[in-house]
Order: structure tokens, then C-alpha cells, then sequence
């Protein structure tokens, strides 16, 4: 996973999991999905995260307002024969629709402590192919 794309500034405003991975806020994932896409990187799909105050790690099952807790998850996949732009580009769509659709207003209980993250999966082509990953 390619973070040196990142800034400092954007690296120290998210939440870096034990894994390395990162969860983004709300706010950071516009300028990550166009850093990632303007590198020809494919956002695979991505989750949100629950990361409690003061904790060190992430819960991937968020407390609901009503009903049982919620993972929050989508997953794009690569159409039949579609140019490698064109899927990086439909990627990059669907993970900012996602972070605009979730979580629904009054998904979440009225005080939840700690934040809501974004967690991204990208790849570049290369990487997707070895990944056993091929158009659809």
C-alpha cells in the first residue's frame, strides 16, 4: 500500500491502525481518492471504522441508533473489458459517493464517543492482475 503519496499534513490529520492501514475522516477522503486516482490507483472499495476515544485500534461494527451494530462497507468492481482510466475513475466516484451516503443521519446513536473513519483498498493495475483480480 503506497502512502508516500500522502502528505504530512493529510498522514497526521487520520488514524493509523496497528496494520498501518488508515482511516480517513470524512473531510480527508476527497483529496485521498484524487491524490490515489490521479495516480492511476483504483480504489477497490473501502469500510468505515469506529475508532473509540483514546483507543489505539478500530471497531468495524458501528453502534446503530436502533437495531444491532453495522458494518459499512462497498466494493467496486471492474466491468467486462473496461479501460484501466475508466474503472480508476468509477472507483474514485463510488468511494466518494459512499463517504457522502455513510452513515444516514440519525444512523448513529445522538453520542457516540470517539470518530467515524474511512478506511480505503487500492491497488495499481499490476497489482490488481496479481491479485487474481480480472474484468468481469
Amino acid at each position: 500500500m503506497t502512502t508516500n503519496l500522502f502528505s504530512d499534513a493529510l498522514k497526521q490529520g487520520s488514524f493509523r491502525a496497528l496494520n498501518g492501514e488508515y482511516g480517513w475522516t470524512q473531510e480527508q477522503v476527497p483529496e485521498v481518492v484524487e491524490i490515489l486516482s490521479a495516480h492511476g490507483l483504483a480504489i477497490l472499495g473501502g469500510e468505515l471504522w469506529w475508532v473509540a476515544d483514546g483507543s489505539a485500534s478500530w471497531v468495524g461494527l458501528i453502534p446503530q441508533r436502533e437495531g444491532p451494530d453495522r458494518v459499512y462497507a462497498w466494493e467496486t468492481k471492474r466491468r467486462r473489458k473496461e479501460p484501466w482510466a475508466e474503472f480508476v475513475a468509477r472507483c474514485a466516484s463510488d468511494t466518494n459517493a459512499a463517504v457522502a451516503r455513510w452513515p444516514r443521519k440519525g444512523d448513529l446513536p445522538a453520542v457516540l464517543a470517539g470518530r467515524i473513519l474511512y478506511n480505503l483498498t487500492w491497488v495499481d493495475e499490476t497489482e490488481y492482475g496479481q491479485l487474481g483480480h480480472h474484468p468481469a
